[in-house]
């Protein structure tokens, strides 16, 4: 009897001590900190607001914690999956100078006002690189979707203004590529631009933010998209004063002694007509001289012109 209640305690002894042992075992995982972490996606977005000659925005830079999606919506669509760019897959890390494409469905006004788009992301969480319905968006701590929204304007693409899709703009397609203000230019109502009257149009054009001088950054761009040919690059010495600007004066002085006007004036009347203004804006911006503007040659002066 004795043997009897020896091993009954012995057995009891054994079964506490397994009990324990599984209920160590199943607590570790809490007890360690071991449990499996929630995963938080994290990006974030910079853009600029910018002005586009054809179907591409630029994004400055994207940094995301896991393989992401990179899209673009119209401002007022941002809960919708109404892509009009995108999806636009993006490496875990940071990415710059991103050019994201727009998709057919766009459809960018090319008012003053732009249109307002919004960036977001999209965390790769379905078969890798691959769209797919498991893929989510980006939210933040308060579950709002990190957005980027911008203001883009839009010149038109070179297909709105090739008609007749021959993959040219031809001296007809041409004029409404631009705006041609003649009108406002045309001072005395003449119906023609005198030498004074031009240069001063073509001062205003190139004056962007209307402060009444050009700065460096102006005066690149109008060399680069307008009278290159016509004057050397050389801001620095037509700045007479070295203010950092090139006031009116200045820039009459610049070309007082160019061939620009006398140039557009064909018949040497001694006024610039809309015609000979449209021809010789032609002229300049078919840089290969084959009497036809193609898509290059279009993407150079666009953006130009958007301002004018």
């Amino acid at each position: 009897m004795k043997n009897v209640l020896m091993n009954f305690k012995e057995y009891s002894l054994y079964f506490v001590m397994f009990f324990m042992t599984l209920g160590l075992t199943s607590c570790s995982d809490d007890d360690d900190g071991t449990v499996d972490p929630i995963v938080v996606d994290t990006g974030s977005i910079t853009a600029e607001d910018q002005t586009i000659t054809g179907n591409t925005i630029t994004v400055q830079s994207v940094m995301v914690g896991q393989d992401s999606w990179l899209v673009a919506v119209h401002s007022d669509e941002e809960d919708t999956e109404n892509f009009i760019a995108g999806p636009m897959w993006i490496g875990e890390g940071t990415e710059t100078d991103i050019m994201l494409e727009l998709n057919d469905n766009a459809n960018l006004e090319t008012d003053d006002d732009g249109n307002e788009i919004s960036l977001q992301l999209y965390s790769d969480n379905g078969t890798q690189n691959q769209w797919d319905d498991e893929d989510e968006l980006i939210t933040d701590e308060n579950n709002a979707a990190i957005t980027e929204t911008i203001t883009v304007y839009s010149t038109g693409s070179f297909a709105d203004y090739d008609t007749d899709a021959d993959g040219f703009i031809d001296e007809n397609e041409f004029p409404n590529t631009f705006e041609n203000d003649l009108e406002t230019w045309d001072v005395d109502g003449d119906g023609s631009l005198s030498n004074e009257e031009f240069y001063n149009t073509t001062f205003a054009n190139t004056d962007v933010d209307d402060d009444d001088f050009i700065d460096e950054d102006e005066w690149n761009t109008g060399y680069a998209s307008m009278y290159g040919v016509y004057t050397d690059d050389d801001f620095a010495t037509y700045d007479a004063d070295a203010d950092g600007y090139i006031d009116n004066d200045e820039w009459n002085a610049v070309y007082a002694e160019s061939e620009w006007y006398e140039t557009y004036d064909a018949d040497s009347d001694n006024m610039v007509t809309e015609d000979e203004w449209n021809q010789g804006l032609y002229n300049d911006w078919d840089t290969d001289a084959d009497g036809m503007i193609n898509e290059d040659e279009y993407n150079v002066y666009s953006p130009y012109t958007y301002y004018w």
